[in-house]
């Protein structure tokens, strides 16, 4: 599933994102959602906080409530993920410029009245490129084929409680009924993952802090216990942690 959020008020512009989606989703195989926002409220960042999967957010730089460049900011703070691509519309040409050196990984900054629909399916089809360079981990359950891409993922270790494995992401936990050691052969070929512990494998891309003496592994305000003392130092070497820079109030 691929969603499509665009925050734009003005249903003239809306028409043309959405025809230009139509037309580029229609050559794909792939389910899609538009989500529309006229104004800023609780309800966008719900959603957008909510989406899994692939999502691309049009905004435009001014709409009622708070520009999309804002709203691009407040969405990388929890969006992260080669999964959520950004491109941002206006209808000032003497902005563009200006929003190019305030960039968050967006993927393009483009005019509403400059060949919109021709830039707006480039973006697409460099989205499309990135979507489909992510690995996903697959399983099946209960007859459903679930895929969670590699760069969602933030550790998967052995549930304390059940005889399975929890596969933790930022949005959400899944449980896999399966061996660790399987996962960890699936993924021994990408370099971000890292058997922390004989039951724990961590996405090292992810890792925000590393306490060894409790031990506790932080992604954010997620975090795991699992961490085997000999695997602490080659961890804290893979990701570059224990370096402390302090800064003069002065300079």
């Amino acid at each position: 599933m691929i969603n499509f959020i665009i925050y734009e008020d003005e249903d003239y512009f809306y028409d043309w994102y959405k025809n230009a989606i139509h037309k580029f989703m229609g050559n794909s195989n792939d389910y899609y959602k538009i989500h529309h926002f006229s104004t800023y409220s609780e309800k966008i960042v719900k959603l957008i906080k909510s989406l899994s999967g692939q999502n691309i957010y049009i905004l435009d730089i001014e709409v009622t409530g708070k520009s999309g460049l804002d709203l691009a900011r407040e969405i990388r703070a929890f969006k992260k993920t080669m999964n959520d691509q950004i491109i941002i519309v206006t209808a000032h040409q003497d902005l563009i410029q200006n929003a190019y050196h305030k960039k968050i990984l967006m993927v393009d900054f483009i005019s509403k009245f400059d060949e919109l629909e021709e830039k707006l399916l480039l973006c697409f089809r460099e989205i499309y490129t990135i979507f489909n360079s992510n690995k996903f981990l697959s399983y099946k359950k209960d007859g459903e084929i679930i895929r969670i891409p590699y760069d969602n993922i933030l550790f998967i270790e052995k549930d304390k409680n059940e005889d399975c494995l929890c596969i933790e992401t930022e949005n959400k936990k899944y449980k896999y009924r399966g061996n660790i050691n399987k996962i960890e052969s699936l993924l021994s070929n990408d370099k971000r993952f890292f058997k922390a512990h004989r039951s724990c494998i961590v996405n090292t891309y992810k890792i925000t802090k590393i306490i060894p003496n409790i031990p506790a592994i932080y992604f954010n305000d997620k975090y795991t216990n699992s961490l085997s003392r000999d695997k602490k130092k080659e961890l804290e070497s893979i990701c570059l942690l224990g370096v402390e820079e302090n800064y003069d109030d002065d300079m």
